[in-house]
Order: C-alpha cells, then sequence, then structure tokens
C-alpha cells in the first residue's frame, strides 16, 4: 500500500510539472509552467519575497517521500506541512514576474497548481492511512 501511495503523490506531482499553474495580470498563464516555477521559484525565497515562500513545499515533499519508509511519524508531520505550506499560496495576491522587476497580480490558479497541491494531499491521506494502521497494530 505504501509504494502505490507514494507513486500515486509522485506521479501527479510530475504531471503538475507540466501544466499552468497560475495567470496573472500582467501577462498569459504560458510563462507560469510548473517546471518553471520548480526551476526557478528558490530565486523569489532567497530575495525574501514572501509570496514566493510555498515554493519551500517542493523540499519539505521531496523529504516526506524520502521518510515514508523509513518514519511514518517524521513523514506525516512534514506531509501536513507541505500541503499547509502549497494551500498557503491561495492566498498570495501578486507574485514578482519576468527578471523580478516587475510584480502581477494573481487572477487565475492553473491545473499544475491544484495537481501539486492534489499530490501533497495524497500523502497527507496516505500517511494518515498508515498512521493509524501501525498505532491499531
Amino acid at each position: 500500500m505504501k509504494k502505490k501511495i507514494l507513486l500515486l503523490s509522485i506521479g501527479i506531482y510530475i504531471i503538475s510539472l507540466t501544466q499552468k499553474s497560475y495567470c496573472t495580470s500582467g501577462g498569459t498563464c504560458e510563462y507560469f509552467s510548473g517546471l518553471l516555477n520548480l526551476i526557478f521559484g528558490w530565486i523569489g525565497v532567497f530575495k525574501f519575497h514572501l509570496p514566493a515562500f510555498p515554493w519551500i513545499a517542493n523540499l519539505i515533499l521531496l523529504i516526506s517521500w524520502k521518510t515514508f519508509y523509513k518514519n511514518t511519524n517524521i513523514s506525516f508531520i512534514l506531509s501536513i506541512l507541505t500541503f499547509l505550506t502549497m494551500l498557503s499560496f491561495l492566498f498570495v495576491d501578486e507574485i514578482i514576474v519576468n527578471d523580478g522587476s516587475t510584480k502581477s497580480k494573481v487572477i487565475f490558479y492553473g491545473f499544475g497548481y491544484w495537481m501539486w497541491l492534489v499530490s501533497s494531499f495524497i500523502m497527507l491521506i496516505g500517511n494518515l492511512i498508515i498512521y493509524k494502521k501501525e498505532k491499531l497494530i
């Protein structure tokens, strides 16, 4: 069961990378694929641009995946943190675009964002199921 949960979460995450994540008022959705956000999102974090901090959820999710077999408790806590961090992007009003010199209002969340969120939700629910099973044994 653990393998199915993990593969499903990773698979949906990979799908999210191929899709548009969000649209801004200053441009089209074409520039904001999940893969581009993954590659360049860390720049906003290191510039201390608060709306970019949900990008950190990618790292937390990776650690949750890596600890899923070895330490379900850690993976469970990380999956909660990942989901909440990803969810926080819904509260972002403006984001830095282009070369980092301008901000644009986020006006739409695309399929890629929702799949990104679902990948962490699967880990959260999967960890919860495993946690409850292990407590019953």
